[in-house]
């Protein structure tokens, strides 16, 4: 497949079998039948979760990413307001998509150099595929890692040690051989098992023709390393130390590849491959970049805490705010935020939202919540109180787009408003606490 056959859809958008849809170097091309069942097969793997199905038409969910399947690759974009048409504004919320990435993943997925200026528009994979080989060159460059393995061998010469019971086994009426546990020390250890796995799955990929030979010259000069399929497991249990942290960022990108490929669901010879990520965590982690940047000295912010909620017996729940801030002097909680992908319509937030607020604000002993929305035409924040209590909760809107092009500049310049406010307010507090007399400030 040529990459030229990309189509760039909206999460929550809807095509139908034979719809006609336009790939990005303006020609038509179509979704067909065994494109559509292969999506359902994929999706019903997964829990259903990608994708809503129902008669000869399949609508997106709320994961934006890149799914190649058949002859067409479908590159999905996130799109704030579902009423709206923001067909105009596709390349700002790519580049949206491409800097959320970047947050959550510690990688910048693209960079403005010459030689990509000239080869022009790159599929997301092909600008993950890109930045894997780069870091897999370095490697290589400065030379894989190395460490000790233990390998069994039934083989002519003694050296080792000797496994009797499968020596026994294969060797009765054998003499001249020996059936040993051997160690040894070469590249065939489990980080480059990782790397040779991703490699082999760039391998399968509607890649550009220079990035596809990019990938081959690499697996050409990649070492034979024993085939691996790596699971979650695996990478939780990988720990680098000062000689391997140089590894770092191309086991993140070798997760993206492995961790968010479908399984290899074939009908005829196609094959599916996803790469999806869920906006309500791309959104969250990036708002709480944000926060995290515009910390000054006097404040600061924490993500994802735990905190326990209900208890009874074995039986228990917590809480997880996406954002919480702290005076750096006291530790008194500041401020309890959350994230929420979608747009609000004209009025306060919804009931659930601000009843989850209200529990973060008990439980914390906060002072003030806040519920931080995306917004495509600019709404003024809500502020108010909860009945009989000395807390509130407030709305903020970020405007991710500033005509067709990703706000990043003005969404930090909002939050670092935001947070100035709550550093003055603790100021004031401090100076007033200074000035008390010595038996009230003690009281």
């Amino acid at each position: 497949m040529n990459v030229s056959t990309t189509v760039e859809l909206f999460e929550h958008q809807t095509i139908r079998i034979g719809e006609p849809l336009r790939a990005v170097d303006g020609r038509e091309v179509r979704l067909g039948e065994r494109d559509f069942d292969d999506l359902v097969r994929f999706n019903d793997a997964h829990g259903g979760r990608f994708f809503t199905v129902g008669h000869r038409r399949i609508s997106l969910t709320e994961y934006v990413g890149y799914v190649e399947v058949g002859d067409l690759a479908l590159e999905i974009l996130p799109k704030a307001d579902r009423a709206r048409d923001q067909r105009g504004e596709a390349a700002a919320w790519r580049d949206g998509l491409l800097e959320m990435l970047g947050v959550a993943t510690g990688l910048r997925l693209e960079s403005p150099t010459a030689a990509s200026q000239r080869t022009g528009r790159s599929s997301l994979i092909e600008l993950v595929a890109a930045r894997f080989l780069d870091e897999l060159g370095v490697l290589l460059h400065q030379g894989l890692a190395k460490g000790y393995r233990e390998e069994e061998q039934n083989r002519p010469t003694f050296r080792g040690r000797l496994l009797v019971a499968e020596h026994l086994r294969a060797n009765l009426a054998r003499a001249d051989r020996f059936h040993v546990r051997t160690q040894a020390y070469d590249r065939d250890v489990p980080l480059n098992r990782i790397l040779g796995a991703a490699l082999d799955e760039l391998g399968g990929l509607a890649l550009s023709s220079g990035c596809a030979a990019r990938a081959a010259t690499c697996r050409a000069h990649f070492p034979e390393v024993a085939y691996a399929t790596p699971t979650a497991e695996t990478f939780e249990r990988i720990r680098l130390g000062r000689t391997t942290m140089r590894y770092q960022h191309a086991l993140v990108l070798a997760r993206m590849l492995l961790e968010h490929s479908a399984p290899q669901l074939r009908a005829g010879k196609t094959r599916v491959f996803a790469l999806l990520f869920d906006m309500n965590m791309l959104w969250e982690r990036y708002v709480a970049a944000l926060f995290r940047r515009a910390a000054g000295a006097t404040i600061e912010v924490s993500t994802q805490e735990r905190h326990a909620f209900w208890n009874a017996g074995a039986h228990r729940r917590g809480v997880r705010p996406d954002i919480v801030v702290r005076s750096r002097a006291t530790g008194d909680v500041l401020l309890i935020a959350d994230t929420k992908w979608k747009v609000l319509r004209d009025g306060p937030p919804t009931d659930s939202d601000l009843q989850q607020m209200f529990v973060y604000n008990e439980l914390l002993r906060g002072p003030r919540a806040l519920l931080v929305y995306p917004s495509v035409g600019g709404s003024d924040g809500t502020r108010g109180t909860f009945a009989d209590r000395d807390h509130g909760c407030a709305a903020m809107h970020l405007v991710p787009l500033a005509g067709r092009q990703w706000a990043s500049s003005k969404m930090r310049d909002a939050v670092a408003s935001m947070l100035g406010e709550v550093a003055a307010a603790v100021a004031v507090r401090g100076t007033e606490v200074e000035r008390m007399p010595r038996s009230a400030s003690s009281a």
